[in-house]
C-alpha cells in the first residue's frame, strides 16, 4: 500500500503479465451478458459513477486505441473478428457471455489508475481484518467501530452459479466471468477462515504465507526485530519506573 509510484507501477505492470487484466468490463456490470442489452446497469461502485450507460458508451471505457468491429440492433449484436488469435480465443470461450472473450482480445484495455485502486482495496482490507484482531485489546471501542466501518466498504458484484449433477449428486458450480470476482471471492473465503494460512507479519506488516500454525513473523529476521524492540521498550519502561 506504501509503495513509492515506480515501484508500484511496476508491481502491477508484473501482475498483468504474468495473469492479465482483471476483467472490468464483465466485473462492474449487473451482467456479464450486458451486450444482449440496450444499455449497461452498474451498482454503486468506485470506477464509473454513471447507474446506466448505453452498451457502446461503456466498451469505450476498455477500447481507448482501437474500437472493435461492434454492431449493436436491439437484443442483437454483432462482433467480427478476423485475426487468427481473436477466432481461436473467441472459439475456446465456449458459452461464456461475448464481453468476456472480447476481454481477451489484444485491442482490450484497463485504465491503470482503477487498477491501482483495487489493489489498494484489497490491500486496506487484508491489513484492516488483521490490524482488528491484532490490536483489539489495546483500542477503545470507538477505534473498533472505525475498523468495522472501513472494512465494511468492502464488496462487489457476486459470480453467478448453476447447479451440476457429477456421481449423481447436485453441486454448486461457481461462473466466475472476471479474475476480479475470482479473487475477491477466494480472498473473502481466505479471510474468513480461522484455518488460513495467510497472516500478516506482526513485525514488518507484510503478507506472506504461515508454513505452520501459529506463526506470527514472515521470518526469524523479522521476529528477532520485533523481540530486540519490545526489549528496549521494557527497558525504557523501567527506567521511568525507576
Amino acid at each position: 500500500m506504501h509503495k513509492v509510484p515506480e515501484e508500484l507501477r511496476g508491481t502491477v505492470l508484473d501482475f498483468i503479465k504474468k495473469y492479465g487484466f482483471l476483467g472490468f468490463v464483465t466485473a462492474l456490470p449487473t451482467t456479464a451478458d450486458f451486450i444482449t442489452y440496450e444499455s449497461v446497469y452498474l451498482p454503486k461502485n468506485h470506477f464509473i459513477k454513471k447507474k446506466s450507460l448505453t452498451t457502446e458508451n461503456y466498451l469505450a471505457y476498455f477500447y481507448p486505441f482501437d474500437k472493435p468491429d461492434f454492431r449493436k440492433n436491439g437484443v442483437d449484436s454483432g462482433w467480427f473478428v478476423t485475426d487468427h488469435e481473436g477466432i481461436v480465443i473467441t472459439m475456446a470461450m465456449g458459452n461464456a457471455p461475448q464481453a468476456v472473450a472480447m476481454g481477451l482480445q489484444k485491442e482490450y484495455a484497463e485504465r491503470y489508475d482503477w487498477l491501482v485502486k483495487e489493489f489498494t482495496g484489497w490491500a486496506f482490507t487484508f491489513m484492516t481484518s488483521f490490524l482488528y484482531h491484532m490490536d483489539y485489546d489495546t483500542i477503545d471501542e470507538q477505534t473498533r467501530s472505525l475498523y468495522r466501518l472501513g472494512i465494511s466498504a468492502f464488496g462487489g458484484i457476486s459470480p453467478t452459479y448453476r447447479i451440476a449433477l457429477e456421481k449423481d449428486l447436485p453441486v454448486i458450480v461457481w461462473d466466475f466471468h472476471s479474475l476480479l470476482i475470482m479473487v475477491q471471492m477466494c480472498f473473502s473465503f481466505m479471510l474468513t477462515d480461522k484455518d488460513s494460512d495467510m497472516r500478516m507479519c506482526k513485525h514488518c506488516k507484510k503478507a506472506f504465507d504461515a508454513s505452520r500454525k501459529g506463526n506470527e513473523f514472515c521470518n526469524q529476521r523479522c521476529k528477532n526485530q520485533f523481540n530486540v524492540y519490545k526489549s528496549r521498550e521494557k527497558k525504557k519502561g523501567n527506567k521511568r519506573d525507576d
